[in-house]
């Protein structure tokens, strides 16, 4: 079945970005990191950002030679780099948009080094209390930012046991936005900014709505990378809102990005699916943990797909949707690919009645014939086949 190339979503972002400009030109940039009085310093953590459109992604991380020397090759073309400098005891350095001379054109053979000046740091103190009584907030992660807006922190830290954090590499006389989070709290950011060396600050968090259990399967025992689906009241079934993760090895799962309210809870693994959904009140500010198991085996249907004239027709990345309209089925579409022969196999589908819809990549074709609704019956584990196959009306007669 499905499953992971690589072993975060960031570092497929990289591999993508890699792939796309594989036969791109590239420059080489070359630099030096000394501090104030021109000393060069070595160990400084250079980490690059690629800005394409608005989205910002981590893109490499270079560190400074004995000679406080770097060397990073960044592919040309029509998006910007950031690029940000730290070292312990030293004020962060971000250069929002990287200047590279005639970014579209050949790269040219590189110049002297770029001297990158680094100041001794100002830090800035403070302590994470609960809004409603005041305790302590401990593990909770601090960042200073220079704007609300801005996703390249300049100093990060961590409360204490007490509540209490240093954020370091910040500049003289400047003045950053705090942010802080932690599961189960609701993430802050500091509505007004605070100068750095200021005197000690306090930021209150409130407790968030959490959604917390574990998924099993038939057996009772957990079952790991089930997916989890919670729907708000009012639509389960529907798309107005559903959010979605998956378990971890233990069959475990959170989150804590909800609204108070009710809840429908899903989960899936494979062909076995929870059956009812799970119907449960998320209060406010309060943290609800539920079990799912596994006890349903959907259904499977199967059909064949062809043309006026009585050929197959699929293959290509044809697929057929089962779409329901019922508050008892899964918020996510069944899908099954159409092969060559036009043959095609949809598993897990739960109880209900569905539309059948034939895709042809994004386009939805014509049915000009056959079924156009399927029953699955309550049974588990049923096999429901079509009497007869869709006609499709092909794309040179739409």
């Amino acid at each position: 079945g499905p499953h992971c190339l690589l072993p975060t979503e960031l570092e497929f972002h990289r591999a993508l970005f890699g792939r796309e400009t594989a036969d791109r030109p590239e420059t080489l940039l070359l630099g030096r990191v000394v501090d104030d009085s021109g000393k060069r310093i070595e160990g400084a953590l250079i980490r690059v950002w690629l800005l394409r459109g608005s989205v910002l992604t981590p893109l490499l991380d270079e560190t400074s030679g004995k000679d406080g020397g770097f060397r990073v090759h960044l592919k040309l073309g029509p998006w910007t780099y950031a690029l940000r400098l730290s070292y312990p005891g030293m004020s962060t350095e971000i250069i929002d948009r990287l200047p590279l001379d005639k970014p579209e054109r050949q790269a040219q053979p590189p110049g002297p080094p770029r001297v990158f000046r680094m100041n001794p740091e100002h830090v800035i103190r403070g302590r994470l209390v609960d809004a409603a009584d005041g305790n302590a907030v401990v593990g909770a992660e601090v960042h200073a930012v220079r704007s609300a807006e801005d996703v390249i922190e300049s100093g990060q830290g961590r409360s204490g046991e007490d509540g209490a954090f240093t954020l370091g590499g910040l500049e003289a006389n400047k003045r950053y936005f705090l942010r802080a989070s932690k599961f189960g709290w609701r993430k802050l950011t500091a509505k007004t900014p605070f100068v750095a060396a200021a005197a000690r600050v306090t930021l209150k968090l409130s407790r968030a709505n959490v959604i917390r259990g574990v998924v099993l399967d038939s057996d009772g025992d957990p079952e790991p990378t089930a997916t989890v689906v919670a729907v708000i009241s009012g639509a389960p079934g529907g798309t107005d809102f559903f959010h979605t993760w998956t378990t971890d090895s233990e069959g475990r799962f959170s989150e804590d990005d909800f609204e108070k309210g009710t809840y429908y809870l899903w989960a899936r693994r494979r062909d076995m699916l929870v059956f009812p959904p799970e119907k449960i009140e998320l209060p406010e500010n309060q943290e609800v943990e539920v079990r799912l198991s596994l006890s349903h085996k959907g259904a499977r249907v199967l059909g064949q797909a062809v043309t006026n004239d009585g050929h197959p027709w699929g293959g290509g990345g044809a697929r057929v949707v089962l779409l329901s309209r019922s508050p008892l089925s899964f918020p996510k579409p069944a899908v099954g690919e159409i092969d060559a022969r036009g043959k095609f196999l949809v598993t897990g589908v739960l109880p209900g009645r569905y539309e059948l819809r034939i895709k042809d990549a994004m386009k939805t074709m014509a049915i000009a014939r056959g079924p156009r609704e399927v029953e699955v019956p309550v049974d588990p584990d049923s096999v429901v086949t079509l009497k007869e196959p869709i006609v499709v009306r092909p794309l040179s007669e739409e």
